[in-house]
């Protein structure tokens, strides 16, 4: 990560500056923050952050849902989802990791357009469309949906349109808009649908340094999907972002090595 977009470090030099007595030789008096300061990681990129796909395991340290939803006698309490998966009253399910992890993102990527695939009730979109708002980015959301008239009349929001689209057919996609839209792109597929044919279409308007999000296709794969995911990544040019999808521990996401980066 670039250093104008992380300023953690700079707590440290602050730290050293104003308050010395807090700070013996190279250590603070917490310890915890000894540790982060005298990490050669702290707010650096390890050198291989982007990997092939084919250097990925897709074992996962946690299943990310598992993990982050309410269970008792290891069934879903479905009725906690009104709490647990929503934003703004409107359903939203993302897991507590991938909300954070999308946050970060939003932060460094500093995305012009967000693309979603799949926009269930518009919680997701709206909360895409704030994230733009709350860091200040001149961007868009572009929310593509079959079953639009189940969008929540206040999933409304100036940076946000929403756009009636069957995702099994590219055909109904507008070509004349993807080309027009501006990058960078972080483009979210939670569509479970036509995912090559999506993901090679959407590759056509891409550039270097865009996102492609692949949630929830992984983390049920069977050997025959996998093996397909990794031949159409490799053909259109991703790279596994690692920063996202090991953040929480291997692949402790909903999108297990599915933070795509075009190189």
């Amino acid at each position: 990560m670039s250093n104008n977009v992380f300023h953690g470090r700079n707590y440290f030099e602050r730290m050293k500056e104003h308050y010395p007595a807090e700070v013996v030789g190279d250590r603070l008096s917490d310890a915890v923050l000894t540790e982060w300061m005298r990490s050669s990681e702290f707010g650096v990129d390890p050198p291989n952050r982007f990997q092939r796909l084919t250097e990925r395991p897709f074992s996962m340290q946690q299943h990310a849902w598992l993990a982050s939803r309410a269970v008792q006698g290891g069934a879903p309490w479905l009725h906690r989802l009104s709490a647990s998966r929503a934003y703004k009253g409107l359903l939203n399910l993302k897991s507590p990791f991938d909300l954070v992890l999308y946050s970060n993102l939003i932060w460094e990527l500093q995305p012009r357009t967000i693309i979603e695939f799949g926009a269930f009730q518009g919680g997701s979109g709206l909360w895409f469309a704030d994230q733009l708002t709350a860091s200040d980015i001149d961007g868009e959301v572009h929310s593509f949906e079959m079953f639009d008239a189940c969008i929540h009349p206040s999933a409304s929001h100036p940076r946000l349109r929403f756009h009636h689209a069957d995702l099994r057919d590219v055909n109904q996609l507008d070509k004349e808009l993807f080309a027009a839209l501006p990058h960078p792109w972080l483009v979210v597929d939670d569509a479970h649908v036509n995912v090559a044919g999506l993901a090679t279409f959407v590759n056509g308007y891409m550039a270097p340094g865009d996102y492609y999000v692949l949630e929830d296709i992984f983390l049920l794969a069977n050997f025959e999907i996998i093996n397909q995911a990794v031949l159409l990544a490799e053909g259109l040019g991703f790279l596994v972002d690692t920063k996202y999808t090991d953040a929480f521990g291997m692949n402790v996401t909903c999108s297990p090595n599915g933070w795509l980066r075009k190189s």
